[in-house]
């Protein structure tokens, strides 16, 4: 719909409002703003988190609200092997797992809970220096390892944020499985990192 703008000025959460608001829940929407050949795209939590990400918006501009509903995978040892939606702007690792199922007493391999996920360049280069030659793409896939049967694992999986499209492998058996899943997924992807704990990144 066209939407006139004020004399005062009218910004993106105003616009989005006089258009009716958004019919998806917050956590899955997203507002582009076209402005002659640029477009960003924001997440509407973000705006509504940030008063700086509510720009003004100019007559001639170009909205679009999108819902984009995000998803994890997992599978392996756990209750559930599937694709499971996010229920809310954040969930973490521990929150993910247990709305998984949980691991599987006589199946799961506690010490085997991995995490793949696309990085950017910069933080797998943070994560192996060592490798950063090999590093040649902008996203590069990253393989983290939680370890569950120490107990400060818990309290890192509790602050390590899970992100749209990340998947969680958990191995049946101690080192075959864990080995058989980093082998196949080095066949794949040939991650830079594999097996990097995930307090590397939580602290």
């Amino acid at each position: 719909m066209l939407a006139p703008v004020s004399v005062v000025g009218d910004r993106v959460l105003d616009v989005v409002a006089t258009a009716g608001g958004i019919k998806a829940p917050a956590y899955e929407t997203f507002v582009s703003l076209t402005r002659g050949q640029t477009t960003a795209t924001v997440a509407f939590n973000a705006i509504l988190a940030d008063a700086r990400e509510n720009v003004y918006v100019r007559p001639g501009d170009v909205l679009t609200v999108i819902k984009q509903p995000r998803r994890f995978t997992v599978f392996g040892g756990t209750g559930r092997n599937e694709l499971v939606p996010f229920d809310a702007a954040g969930i973490t690792l521990e929150e993910a797992l247990a709305r998984a199922g949980g691991l599987q007493d006589f199946r799961a391999d506690a010490n085997g809970v991995f995490l793949l996920r696309f990085e950017p360049a910069a933080v797998a280069t943070q994560l192996e220096p060592s490798r950063k030659d090999q590093i040649v793409t902008p996203i590069v896939p990253v393989v983290y390892r939680l370890a569950l049967r120490d107990a400060n694992s818990y309290f890192l999986a509790r602050s390590f944020q899970m992100r749209d499209k990340d998947i969680i492998y958990v191995a049946n058996a101690p080192m075959t499985e864990v080995q058989k899943f980093l082998s196949v997924i080095g066949s794949v992807t040939a991650p830079v990192v594999s097996g990097a704990a995930v307090y590397s990144i939580a602290k």
